[in-house]
């Protein structure tokens, strides 16, 4: 798929209209607005993961670290053996 054939009817109405309210005061249109995060990601400039952020596995992960919940290990083998272990 090519930004010329992205469907952003698809989008939820509320985002979409505040979008273009924000693309309309900075003078850019939707396709501008596209075409210029697929040079940025394909660039480098961001990740997905930047847009995406973290998935529910790794929030529970940081709840538990800020907890003191997190699992602690004395060398880097005991952390990979953890981490490879059955659970």
């Amino acid at each position: 798929m090519t930004p010329a054939t992205i469907d952003l009817n698809g989008l939820d109405s509320d985002i979409r209209a505040n979008v273009l309210r924000q693309l309309t005061a900075s003078g850019l249109s939707e396709q501008v607005f596209v075409n210029q995060v697929y040079h940025a990601l394909a660039g480098g400039q961001f990740s997905l993961l930047d847009l995406l952020g973290p998935n529910a596995g790794t929030l529970e992960a940081m709840q538990e670290l800020t907890e003191g919940r997190g699992v602690t290990a004395e060398n880097i083998e005991q952390l990979f053996a953890d981490l490879h272990a059955d659970d």
